[in-house]
């Protein structure tokens, strides 16, 4: 908002969070003719029974925005005229293809502005909202309200310039709060902005004194140049009590030239200690970013993994002098980022080096005595010679795929795993994004990879699966990757082939049976006795618990 103070607005927004009150008068709402007659009487008490198509004919938002007031605090305080004021439960129903294209229009969405109201309980479907100031699929403009339990699927929201375009406001479930929760809601959407605006997020444009609580955010953000303000759930959370267990996830935010304050829960956030101003420190608790990837263009301030910045600059704190002479304050408590795409890169780069088949390695007979020690720990001197040939022949298979499969059937009676390098590789080079693979020093293959996502061995194994976009890349075109390095487990796990379907599988299809294992070629004799040990305690743990070392 532009405003930079505002009255305390917490006993308000608590009572805008109470339930309907017994005895209160409910309106059923079944068509999308009724749906729009709830203009006509903007205080009522509404209920969804049924879905409504809307069939993308121009929408009229339900109440409209209009200042209550010529004065600076008037202008944000919408007029109760002309605002929705009542409630609406959508009592789970949907509705669907909303279409909005007013592209001066203020204070647009299904809501247009709402004054101290409650909505909730409703999925809006393929929503389309082109507008200025305020706008977003859901509500344009939420004062002193509540918005809950509401999931946005294949929103859109295209931001157009116009007057007091470079405050902007743009959300999938909110445009603009002011003293208002934001609770429970889910939002699915793409949020465009042209050059020169700002306060755009997923969830919520730009929110002021307005906690988001429980709410997840997929989609993009994209901005043009000279925009500040973006966010994966929302675009500023200035004074905003609270941003608690909320998730960004699979979210990309783009932004041109000369953009700033750019986080991947919020752009910008935070109040101040002083309680006397009215503007807390807010508190995000329990935040996750899941594969939130910024890109921005040249002179970009202000990104964060989670919060942009606090709301400062050097035009604010001229005007306004203390406390506005130094960032706003927030504080992180237990929120998480995880980058899927970046930690697949970083394993490539963990495990660069040249690799050849582990097992044949380690079973070489002058290293029986390394693999006794430990079995002699777990069961004894007696039974460790039997124990440790049987741990070295589990992985010393030589047959996979289908004949493994007559042979083992799905393993329940016993199986050997072929743990060497297939399809006439001895060894395969890990260089970044670049795998290759050679026979008796002649290269057999070499390609870029890239990250696919994250894949999974029958629910039992977790890794990470890559592809080369190289035509000729055949049984070399997917390696799945277990998350094992040199510097955590002394060894690598993987596969590759055609088929992902294929690679999942665990005792069946064409690589049934079979998980090759790499031992880095130049490894030195402790590395060696390290990877022995640790496959033995490994796979001894659960018989220790059984059966005690004599």
């Amino acid at each position: 908002m532009k405003k930079l103070t505002c009255l305390m607005l917490v006993l308000v927004m608590m009572m805008g969070a109470m339930a309907l009150a017994e005895g209160d008068a409910h309106i059923e709402i079944a068509t999308a003719e009724e749906l729009a007659a709830i203009n006509d009487n903007l205080s009522g008490n509404y209920v969804l029974t049924a879905d409504i198509d809307l069939k993308g004919a121009e929408w009229t938002p339900i109440g409209a925005y209009a200042p209550s007031g010529e004065s600076e605090e008037e202008q944000e305080i919408p007029a109760v005229e002309t605002a929705f004021t009542g409630t609406f439960d959508g009592q789970g129903h949907t509705i669907s293809n909303l279409t909005i294209n007013q592209p001066e229009g203020w204070a647009m969405g299904l809501f247009g502005c709402a004054n101290n109201a409650q909505i909730a309980n409703f999925t809006l479907e393929n929503a389309s909202v082109d507008a200025s100031l305020m706008s977003a699929d859901v509500v344009g403009y939420a004062y002193c309200s509540t918005v809950s339990g509401v999931t946005l699927v294949n929103g859109k929201v295209t931001a157009h310039a116009g007057e007091m375009s470079e405050e902007g406001m743009y959300g999938g479930i909110v445009g603009a709060g002011m003293g208002s929760m934001i609770e429970n809601c889910s939002a699915q959407a793409e949020i465009a902005l042209p050059d020169g605006t700002a306060n755009a997020g997923i969830v919520g444009g730009g929110l002021e004194m307005t906690s988001v609580v429980g709410c997840t955010a997929t989609g993009t953000v994209t901005a043009g140049s000279n925009c500040y303000g973006l966010g994966g759930v929302s675009g500023c959370g200035f004074a905003a009590e609270q941003f608690t267990d909320c998730v960004a996830e699979n979210v990309t935010i783009t932004a041109g030239d000369n953009c700033y304050w750019i986080g991947g829960i919020t752009g910008y956030a935070g109040g101040f200690a002083d309680e006397s101003l009215g503007m807390p420190v807010t508190v995000f608790k329990n935040c996750a970013v899941k594969n939130v990837s910024v890109a921005t263009g040249e002179n970009a301030d202000g990104v964060g993994d989670i919060v942009g910045a606090g709301f400062y600059n050097e035009e604010v704190a001229a005007a306004n002098g203390a406390p506005f002479d130094q960032p706003t304050q927030f504080e992180l408590v237990d929120c998480t980022v995880e980058n899927d795409a970046a930690n697949a890169a970083q394993l490539l780069e963990d495990v660069k080096g040249t690799y050849v088949a582990l097992f044949p390695m380690i079973t070489a007979p002058e290293y029986d005595q390394l693999w006794l020690d430990p079995c002699v720990a777990v069961v004894g001197e007696e039974a460790a010679p039997g124990v440790a040939e049987m741990l070295k022949t589990a992985c010393s298979g030589t047959i996979y795929g289908q004949e493994a499969i007559d042979a083992y059937g799905d393993g329940s009676n016993g199986a050997q795993f072929d743990c060497a390098f297939i399809n006439g590789v001895d060894t395969i080079t890990f260089d970044g994004a670049t795998i290759s693979g050679t026979l008796e020093g002649n290269e057999v293959f070499r390609h870029e990879y890239a990250y696919v996502g994250p894949l999974s061995l029958n629910g039992m194994m977790d890794g990470t699966l890559y592809e080369t976009a190289d035509a000729d890349a055949g049984e070399f075109r997917y390696f799945f990757m277990m998350p094992d390095t040199p510097a955590t487990t002394y060894h690598l796990e993987f596969r590759y082939g055609s088929d992902v379907d294929a690679l999942t599988q665990y005792n069946a299809g064409p690589y049934a049976y079979w998980l090759a294992a790499g031992f880095p070629a130049d490894a030195d004799e402790a590395m060696i006795e390290n990877v022995i040990t640790l496959f033995c305690e490994e796979n001894l743990a659960e018989m220790g618990e059984e059966e005690p070392a004599a």
